[in-house]
C-alpha cells in the first residue's frame, strides 16, 4: 500500500508567485513529498487577505469555515492505514482553528504532524491569555509530532509535553538556486542589498538610511532593493525616501522577480541588510538565499536569524541605521568581507541546501510511517 500524506497548508494561488516565506516553504515541502514518492493529497488552506477592508475582514471567518469543512470531510473519508496528516500552522490568533484541525485528525486515529512555521511562539505563549495557553498546550499534546522551523521552540514544547517527538525542519535553498562554487565578487564597489517583502515591520527605510550613512563616508557603496509591497502607502513612502537621498542615483529599486532573475541580482552583491522587526519572523527564505550567494548577512535578533547566521558579530541589537552602518564599516575597514562571504556561503552548503533537508525530511517521514504501522492495525 502506498504511503500517503494528507498535507494541509497555505500554498497561495498556483497561477501566481508565492507570497512570503510560508507559501514558498509549503510549496517546497510539497515538491519534496512528491520527489520522495509519497502519495500526497494537498488540502489548501484559505488564502490570506491583504487589503484589510471591512468586506475582506468579514469574509475571513467564511474562508476558515470552508477550510474546516473541507479538511474534516477528507479526514472522515480518508484512509487511515499507511497515512500521515501534516498540518502547517502559525499559532498566534489562528491557534484555535489549528487546534480543531489537529484534534479532528487525532480523534480519527491519524498519526498527526503539527508544523510550527514562523517565529514568536514563546512570546505568544508567555503573553497570551489563559485560554490561548490551554489551547496551544492541547494542540501540542494532540499532535504526535512537532515540526519546527527553529530549535528555539524546543524548550517550550518540552515544558508542555516532555518527550514529545520534535523534528527540526528549517527552510532550505533550492538546489537549482545555489551556485555550485563560491561566487567571487568584484572589488570595484561595495554593493548592499535588501530583498523580500517591502513592509513597515521589515524596516526598509532603515536600509536606505544605513546606505546614506555609509555613502557619506565612501563613494563606492551601492544599494539595491527588491520586493513588492502590499501595505497601502508604504511603497510610496519608500520611493520618496529614496528620492530624498543625496545618493539616490546609487540606489536601484526592483519589483519582486523570478528566482532566475534574483540569482542575477545576487551574483555581484556583497552584503545583505535585514533590519526586520517582524514579531512573527521565523526562518527567512530571503536570508538563506542571500547567504547561499555569499552575501554577508547583517540582521536583527528576530526569529531564528541568530541561529541561521551562526555569527553573533553580524547580529544587531536594534534596527537602527547607526547600528547597521557600524557593523558594515567594521567589516569593510578590517578587510573581513571576503572571509565572511565564504563563511556565509559555506554555512548554507553545510546546513540549508535542499538535498540536506530533503534527506532529513524523508528519513523522518519513513520513521513516522513505521511508527504508524506499529500503532494502527
Amino acid at each position: 500500500m502506498n504511503k500517503r500524506i494528507y498535507f494541509f497548508a497555505n500554498f497561495g494561488q498556483w497561477d501566481r508567485q508565492p507570497y512570503g516565506g510560508g507559501e514558498i516553504g509549503n510549496r517546497r515541502t510539497l515538491a519534496m513529498m512528491w520527489r520522495a514518492g509519497y502519495e500526497v493529497h494537498p488540502i489548501g488552506k484559505y488564502n490570506r487577505v491583504f487589503k484589510r477592508t471591512l468586506p475582506d475582514i468579514l469574509i475571513i471567518p467564511l474562508l476558515m469555515l470552508w477550510s474546516f469543512i473541507k479538511f474534516s470531510f477528507v479526514m472522515l473519508v480518508g484512509r487511515r492505514n499507511s497515512s500521515l496528516v501534516h498540518i502547517v500552522g502559525f499559532y498566534g490568533s489562528t491557534i484555535y482553528f489549528e487546534h480543531l484541525l489537529v484534534s479532528i485528525s487525532h480523534l480519527l486515529g491519524y498519526l498527526t504532524i503539527y508544523e510550527m512555521r514562523g517565529g514568536g511562539a514563546t512570546d505568544h505563549y508567555a503573553n497570551g491569555t489563559r485560554c490561548y495557553r490551554r489551547t496551544f498546550e492541547a494542540t501540542v499534546r494532540h499532535a504526535d509530532v512537532i515540526f519546527s522551523q527553529g530549535m528555539e521552540n524546543k524548550p517550550l514544547i518540552d515544558s508542555i509535553a516532555p518527550g514529545k517527538r520534535f523534528f527540526y525542519y528549517p527552510n532550505c535553498v533550492g538546489q537549482d538556486f545555489c551556485p555550485e562554487t563560491f561566487p567571487v565578487k568584484a572589488n570595484d564597489s561595495i554593493k548592499l542589498l535588501y530583498f523580500g517583502r517591502i513592509s513597515r515591520q521589515k524596516n526598509v527605510e532603515v536600509v536606505i538610511d544605513t546606505f546614506n550613512l555609509l555613502a557619506e563616508r565612501r563613494s563606492d557603496f551601492r544599494l539595491d532593493i527588491v520586493g513588492n509591497c502590499t501595505e497601502p502607502g508604504y511603497a510610496e513612502e519608500i520611493r520618496q525616501h529614496i528620492k530624498a537621498s543625496p545618493f539616490a542615483s546609487h540606489i536601484t529599486m526592483h519589483p519582486a522577480c523570478s528566482h532566475q532573475k534574483l540569482k542575477e541580482i545576487l551574483s555581484d552583491k556583497h552584503i545583505y541588510l535585514f533590519p526586520t522587526a517582524e514579531p512573527r519572523e521565523g526562518h527567512s527564505n530571503a536570508l538563506t538565499e542571500a547567504m547561499s550567494w555569499g552575501l554577508v548577512p547583517i540582521a536583527t535578533d528576530k526569529g531564528f536569524n541568530r541561529t541561521i547566521i551562526g555569527n553573533d558579530a553580524l547580529i544587531v541589537g536594534q534596527p537602527s541605521a547607526e547600528s547597521f552602518a557600524e557593523v558594515v564599516s567594521r567589516i569593510v575597514e578590517k578587510g573581513e568581507l571576503n572571509d565572511l562571504s565564504r563563511e556565509s556561503y559555506q554555512r548554507v552548503q553545510d546546513n540549508y541546501t535542499e538535498p540536506i533537508i530533503y534527506n532529513r525530511l524523508k528519513e523522518e517521514y519513513d520513521t513516522l510511517f513505521k511508527i504508524e504501522a506499529d500503532t494502527i492495525p
